[in-house]
């Protein structure tokens, strides 16, 4: 039974590599129906103009199933983009089940209960999603952190008489990955068809910060109602600065708070190493018995339900 477990796990990753590797369930049929429909249509630039709107997605099917949603590919998307990764959404899920179902194999293998093998496929999948999330926060900060310097940098330009697009490409030449990369996708768009306007709303909406709203919200609307740009522009760098310093003097009031958090998270952890060490066959009680691996579970849940509500305490948001 687990020879014959493993073998359909093993058997099953590699079915979707080979659906990776030949293109087979992806969303061409449905994306070349789209097509022809649109080539009987007029477009508009946002769909005609790559990377300005990210409508008109199809799900992904395999033999007339849907197994994607066009909504979760749609979102699927623009996680990708955000994260700045080059994956399209077909090789995103594979690689997601691919993990999942190779988890799942090393789980059954080793494990003599091959139902448990289905936890780590499961968490296998999530992991993969909980990655991109954090390349999400960690390219954003990235780029919040870039923003200030080319807020700078594009006033000074413009007051030296450069136009926008112009600012934006003396600035994306200067400035360093990834902000130079968005920049220069910017210009793109809009050198393919796309009004000023709709290229920053796109920019926007690739970057998703708060900060960045901020920013193309007072661009769009001085283009609107007119004024100093490069005047707007100092006084949304000079926020943006005066709200990095308080974020900076936040952390540095809740860093016992943060601390303690680790602490409470970690002392469990180390009691029972230190437990394991000093009494094995009582404390391996917890991992043979019923009530021990209730108690087990149990306190795992509570850990972090602890560890999480004193994170949203110290996370104060500016």
């Amino acid at each position: 039974m687990l020879l014959f477990l493993s073998t359909a796990a093993v058997g099953a990753f590699a079915f979707t590599i080979t659906l990776w590797a030949t293109g087979i369930g992806s969303a061409a049929q449905v994306q070349a129906s789209e097509r022809l429909s649109r080539m009987r249509q007029p477009q508009s630039i946002e769909s005609s103009v790559p990377g300005i709107s990210l409508k008109r997605r199809g799900g992904i099917r395999m033999a007339g199933i849907s197994f994607v949603s066009s909504d979760l590919v749609l979102q699927w998307t623009r996680q990708l983009e955000r994260a700045g990764l080059t994956l399209n959404v077909r090789e995103y899920l594979i690689l997601r089940v691919a993990v999942g179902l190779l988890l799942g194999a090393v789980t059954t293998i080793v494990v003599p209960y091959p139902i448990l093998g289905f936890v780590p496929a499961v968490l296998g999948y999530m992991a993969v999603g909980m990655w991109v999330n954090m390349r999400i926060k960690s390219r954003r900060h990235k780029l919040e952190h870039q923003m200030v310097e080319m807020l700078q940098m594009l006033a000074s330009g413009l007051r030296a008489g450069f136009g926008l697009l112009q600012g934006l490409e003396s600035t994306a030449e200067q400035l360093p990955e990834p902000l130079s990369i968005e920049l220069r996708r910017t210009l793109r768009d809009t050198a393919m068809g796309a009004s000023v306007e709709q290229a920053l709303t796109a920019l926007n909406e690739r970057v998703g910060s708060p900060d960045f709203d901020i920013v193309i919200t007072a661009i769009l609307i001085q283009r609107s109602v007119g004024g100093n740009l490069a005047e707007i522009l100092d006084n949304v760098a000079h926020t943006m600065r005066e709200r990095e310093r308080i974020r900076g003097e936040i952390r540095t009031l809740t860093s016992q708070q943060r601390l303690t958090g680790f602490v409470i998270g970690g002392i469990p952890i180390g009691l029972g190493v230190i437990f394991m060490i000093i009494s094995p066959d009582f404390t391996g009680r917890l991992f043979t018995e019923p009530m021990g691996r209730v108690m087990l579970a149990g306190a795992v849940v509570l850990e972090s339900i602890g560890f999480f509500i004193i994170s949203k305490i110290v996370n104060i948001e500016i």
